[in-house]
């Protein structure tokens, strides 16, 4: 009995002394890491972890709002009903679902919460799943450090602040940019493997492959930093031939290749979507030569101003409200340089420069540390770094993550340069306070709100205090002292990076967790009319942030789902549905609320439905040209009817003439067109494109869509209505002017030939009938897109562009059936391009393996 005591008085000190020791070091310390990060977190995010905001913004970052959370609740919806596809009708006209990250795999926690909770839950735990990502990117970027002889206070400390980056704080809040973050470092971490030969490497393409499925976007910045990283560790190498390089560094180029193949299945298609329907990345067609003269054309004041503060700070420029204030942005809050890593990055990265001159270095080594130093300071000043990084088009600072691991990985050296007894530069010290104070200084003339000033001096504290420790360690000389004084360091700069950290989401007008009780509405509502006319300015901004709030009561209201089911009972086929009030989005209720309309908030929307409405409907825009909406443009009946609007809802009973009211069903009136409403429209006459571009007015347009179809000219039928184009639009006012120029025959056959689409029970298959009493064209009020593929009576037919934006094609004389069916182009190539490449890295890996078993 005395022995089993004394044999467990021995085991517990060994299993301590087993954890305290070398071999357990790296994971002690991503547990302090782990932490240490909660404990921020839970201070950072206090009011949304156990207050009642939610991670989602209704303010400048209002993308959240009015268009992911809608987004992922289309998803949710289609997948629990089993109606999932990769066409969605509920958004827009209707949208390859490839726009969106669908293998973002903090989006598919997400979604995998909105399966088994429903979509209202699914919201509350973004908060939680934004801290997940921000622990992954401090674990993963520890694990990077690791592939350096580097101490572990080092690591922990650089980590920490990696977590809590101004990029993934400021990107971070449009969920699916701060994945980037995370996968960066996972990229390097087998980058630096492959470069120094080390175990694991082969998994190289295996990241590459993970980060392919998530985003063509930023897997061409994270590869093309990845690839750069690439370049310079091989040529710092030592020992090598310059055959031996140029091996090293094609493999690597190789590994990278593969993993993409490897992806194809999903990155071929979203790349058609980026690259084929969205105008987002357009260059304009500039020449060669001006887009070079561009690239090295500084950028103004503003800008370097900007870049300036935003090193010290994301946010110092917020004014009263970010999206209200007068603000100094070169353009927002997101779309600035966002650089931020701690003032301390700053110091000890610009005393890098000097200190690099006499370190323990090979000469090669730190001419290559010097040019790439070079490099970052010229993608950083001048618009060819954004330019790059943005497929080359139009520069943008979305790219400015890649440089974050630099930055911190060149803090951790010098950190163990410091501990090691490192000398600085008192010069440099002080020429970067004035810098900081500086940028401070201008912060606080602006800063409105009591938060951001809070924040402003407490990073100024946090700053001198770094100061006055920089400046110390210089002078003391005992390891003791200097262990302290790191030690104080560390404090200061959790300090520092906890409230800027915090600060990004404070004075936010967010989502609630809760709605206002509905009783209190009016009360509550009274109130926030009074504040927001306050003379007081702050009073004014903060009556958006506590404006009472009916979100959930509405957004997901019981009466949506039965007026939704009365329509399916009623009309078995395609129709499109409409309100005319919000329910808790300018643009994206139906996404939300699973009902088919035209309303949609899309920043990669489709190019041609952007230049139907540019050219026919303009009215229909909202804001910009992203979002367009139909509630504000209800009494317009004969628009609703062409674009296929046969149903409208109301919270009242609708006095336009065009609508009828059919019942009501809860709280709500349900309405139908008077006017003939479908979602496929036949004609027997054709006018080209530029016709209907340049002849189509307000008073016009209704002619034009009603009687005629326009396709481009190289698709014109013999039979073309011939509308001159030197005609005046003036010439064209009335309707029986544009009437006339059909045949009475014409206009027969069109009123009595129809298209009926049945109801799809998947947005991806859709059938139906045509009756035609002649020859003609028929148009689907979808959007003309590659993937879709029509069948008239089991034949193949060729789909063409009508009316700028829509699906089109020839229809002969009689009666038919057909089948429209969409594919995600570049789906089927994308899968057996994966396979073959999957095949080629498993035949690639295990010839490696035997290889090195041959040589054992």
């Amino acid at each position: 009995m005395n022995t089993q005591k004394e044999k467990k008085a021995v085991d517990k000190p060994t299993a301590f002394r087993k954890w305290c020791g070398k071999e357990n070091e790296n994971v002690r310390f991503v547990a302090y890491l782990l932490g240490l990060m909660l404990l921020s977190a839970c201070f950072m995010f206090d009011d949304y972890l156990f207050g009642d905001q939610l991670m989602i913004f209704q303010d400048i970052g209002s993308d959240t709002w009015q268009q992911y959370i809608m987004n992922y609740s289309a998803i949710v919806n289609d997948i629990r009903d089993g109606s999932f596809s990769l066409w969605d009708f509920s958004n827009g006209f209707g949208v390859n679902l490839f726009n969106f990250n669908l293998f973002d795999p903090f989006l598919m926690l997400l979604y995998g919460l909105g399966v088994l909770l429903g979509p209202a839950h699914m919201l509350l735990y973004i908060n939680v799943i934004q801290i997940l990502k921000m622990l992954a990117a401090g674990v993963v970027f520890y694990l990077f450090l690791s592939q350096f002889s580097l101490s572990s206070q080092a690591k922990l400390v650089t980590s920490y602040v990696y977590g809590f980056s101004g990029f993934l704080l400021v990107w971070g809040q449009h969920y699916q940019f701060g994945t980037a973050v995370v996968y960066l470092p996972l990229l390097l971490l087998f980058c630096e493997r492959h470069v120094q030969k080390k175990k694991g490497r082969g998994f190289f393409p295996v990241m590459v492959f993970l980060c392919g499925i998530y985003s063509v976007y930023f897997t061409y910045m994270c590869l093309a930093a990845t690839g750069l990283y690439l370049l310079f560790r091989i040529l710092m190498l030592d020992g090598l031939t310059s055959a031996q390089r140029i091996r090293r560094f094609f493999t690597g180029c190789g590994e990278m290749l593969l993993g993409i193949g490897m992806s194809m299945a999903v990155f071929l298609p979203m790349a058609e979507v980026i690259l084929n329907v969205s105008s987002r990345l357009d260059s304009s067609g500039v020449g060669f030569m001006d887009w070079l003269q561009q690239c090295f054309t500084p950028y103004s004041g503003k800008f370097y101003n900007s870049l300036l503060k935003h090193l010290f700070s994301s946010n110092l420029q917020n004014g009263f409200g970010m999206a209200k204030g007068p603000q100094q942005y070169v353009m927002n809050y997101y779309e600035d340089p966002v650089l931020f890593c701690s003032g301390l990055t700053v110091f000890l990265d610009i005393q890098f420069l000097l200190v690099l001159r006499k370190a323990e270095m090979t000469r090669r080594a730190k001419t290559v540390l010097y040019s790439a130093a070079a490099l970052i300071l010229t993608g950083m000043l001048l618009p060819i770094g954004g330019t790059v990084f943005n497929y080359f088009t139009k520069p943008t600072q979305r790219y400015t993550f890649v440089l974050v691991p630099v930055f911190l990985l060149l803090m951790a050296w010098m950190w163990d340069y410091l501990k090691k007894g490192g000398r600085l530069s008192i010069l440099l010290v002080i020429a970067v306070t004035v810098f900081m104070g500086r940028a401070y200084l201008e912060g606080w003339q602006q800063a409105g709100f009591p938060e951001y000033k809070r924040n402003i001096l407490i990073l100024t504290a946090t700053g001198i205090l770094t100061v006055i420790c920089l400046i110390a360690l210089n002078f003391v000389k005992k390891q003791q002292i200097r262990n302290l004084v790191m030690g104080i360091l560390t404090v200061v700069l959790a300090v520092q990076v906890m409230s800027e950290g915090s600060t990004n989401f404070q004075a936010r007008v967010t989502l609630k967790k809760t709605d206002t009780p509905a009783e209190l509405m009016a009360q509550e509502m009274e109130q926030y009319e009074a504040d927001r006319h306050s003379k007081e300015k702050e009073i004014r901004y903060r009556a958006e942030m506590n404006k009472p709030q009916d979100f959930f009561r509405e957004m997901y209201r019981a009466d949506i789902p039965q007026v939704l089911d009365y329509l399916e009972e009623k009309d078995g086929s395609f129709f499109r549905v409409e309100k005319d009030y919000i329910s808790g989005t300018v643009a994206m209720d139906a996404s939300a609320q699973g009902y088919n309309g035209i309303s949609s908030y899309n920043s990669v929307m489709n190019g041609h439905i952007k230049e139907f409405v540019e050219t026919c409907c303009p009215e229909l825009f909202f804001a910009d040209q992203n979002h367009y909406t139909f509630w504000n443009n209800v009494e317009d009946e004969q628009l609703a009817a062409f674009l296929g609007i046969r149903y409208l809802i109301s919270g009242q009973k609708v006095s336009e003439e065009g609508w009828k009211v059919l019942d009501q069903v809860g709280g709500l009136y349900v309405h139908e067109n008077q006017l003939e409403t479908g979602t496929a429209h036949f004609y027997t006459d054709v006018v080209s494109e530029d016709s209907l571009k340049e002849l189509c007015t307000e008073e016009t347009r209704d002619e034009f869509l009603q009687n005629v179809i326009a396709l481009p000219e190289e698709e014109d039928s013999e039979t073309e209505v011939k509308i001159s184009r030197e005609t005046s639009p003036k010439e064209l006012q009335t309707a029986s002017e544009i009437s006339e120029l059909l045949s009475q025959e014409d206009k027969n056959a069109m009123e009595d030939s129809e298209i009926i689409l049945n109801r799809p029970e998947k947005d991806s298959h859709i059938t139906g009938v045509i009756h035609a009493e002649t020859d003609g064209y028929g148009m689907f009020m979808i959007p003309y897109e590659k993937g879709w593929s029509l069948t008239i009576d089991g034949k193949e037919t060729e789909l063409l562009r009508g009316d700028i934006g829509f699906l089109a094609c020839e229809i002969p004389e009689g009666d038919h059936t057909l089948e429209l069916t969409f594919q995600a182009p570049g789906l089927k190539t994308g899968m057996l391009a994966s396979c073959l490449f999957w095949i080629l890295f498993g035949v690639s890996r295990g010839a490696e393996k035997y290889r090195r078993r041959k040589q054992k």
